[in-house]
């Protein structure tokens, strides 16, 4: 009979054991890590950091810091517009992690964009929002010339009406020139647009390839003002929202 209790002790302290061994190897630690470019050592900003174990995502922030969980053993995948792929075994007890990057050329359709840093495009696409002239900026220019105002002391009468701005607002002159200012403003916005959300750049971010790639692009319809404005974090934060979003609509989970 004694020997029997001490047998079920001996199963359950090994159970026991075992589950506490499981337990352990799996546990998650907070990892801190940075992403730098290889070449200049500056820091790798919107940089995704992939899990291969847990499938989590985050993306490095302007300081190219990142921070996730990771249990020993796990495989931790850089990526990132412009740049190569690289992964690193993490173990328990490794600080600070810091990540080097290779930058490469990007090809996009038709047009091939060298060394072209995330700084760069968003100062061009700033630029070209508030300089650029298209027909509603040339309207509101043309009425707020139409009433001008002079001094008393030149003889005009204060306030007189500009034949040059009123001709300019409804000639058909005027409205053919405000048409191809508008084409040529929406031709650029689609190309800044396409710079910054494009088959490339999600192929990258989410793994995804052929027609799996496809239908993820017209799933996920990003609005064109929201591309050009939101900064490079809150893009690849929302097309990573959007592939959650994709995965459940075009795989729904089965219930058992």
């Amino acid at each position: 009979m004694v020997s029997f209790r001490i047998f079920k002790s001996l199963i359950f302290f090994f159970l026991l054991f075992g589950i506490s061994q499981e337990s352990l190897a799996q546990k998650e630690w907070s990892v801190f890590g940075k992403v730098i470019n290889h070449k200049s050592k500056n820091p790798a900003s919107s940089i995704t950091i992939t899990n291969t174990r847990t499938k989590s995502v985050v993306v490095t922030n302007s300081d190219g810091d990142f921070y996730t969980r990771a249990a020993d053993g796990d495989s931790l995948i850089a990526t990132g517009v412009g740049f190569g792929r690289l992964g690193i075994l993490w173990k328990q007890g490794m600080k600070n992690i810091r990540i080097e990057l290779d930058q490469q050329a990007i090809a996009l359709d038709e047009v091939v964009v060298t060394d072209k840093r995330n700084e760069t495009l968003e100062k061009e696409i700033r630029r070209f929002l508030s300089e650029t002239p298209n027909a509603a900026s040339m309207k509101r220019d043309i009425i707020g010339n139409v009433v001008s105002t002079a001094p008393l002391s030149t003889g005009a009468g204060g306030i007189g009406i500009s034949i040059d701005a009123l001709y300019d607002l409804w000639s058909k002159e005027g409205k053919a020139n405000r048409k191809a200012a508008e084409l040529e403003y929406q031709d650029l916005k689609r190309f800044y647009v396409s710079l910054r959300y494009n088959k490339r750049k999600v192929a990258v971010l989410t793994s995804l390839e052929g027609q799996e790639l496809d239908d993820f692009m017209e799933f996920c319809k990003l609005g064109n003002d929201f591309v050009l404005h939101a900064s490079d974090y809150d893009l690849n934060y929302e097309i990573l929202n959007c592939r959650k979003n994709f995965k459940r609509s075009f795989f729904p989970r089965v219930e058992n």
